[in-house]
């Protein structure tokens, strides 16, 4: 498994627990917790996504990466 997939997989489950949450119901509206995890992660990849949500917030937590922009990115692309 790549780091981009630990990480997409990771988020899923983060977005699965916070999709029950009040401050992710709109996100919940439009997206499927797996399709949001491909989203973010491909956005956070490209440098063109927000890193601040509580999903990426615990992923990193849970992988052990530096929340960074250049630490969640040096992840995904190795």
């Amino acid at each position: 498994m790549t780091n981009y997939e630990k990480f997409v997989a990771e988020l899923t489950k983060q977005y699965q627990e916070l999709f029950t949450t009040p401050d992710y119901k709109f996100a919940a509206l439009r997206h499927t917790p797996e399709s949001l995890a491909k989203f973010m992660s491909d956005g956070l990849r490209a440098d063109q996504a927000n890193k601040d949500g509580t999903g990426i917030k615990n992923t990193c937590k849970a992988l052990k990466i530096k929340y960074t922009y250049c630490g969640i990115a040096t992840y995904l692309n190795s």
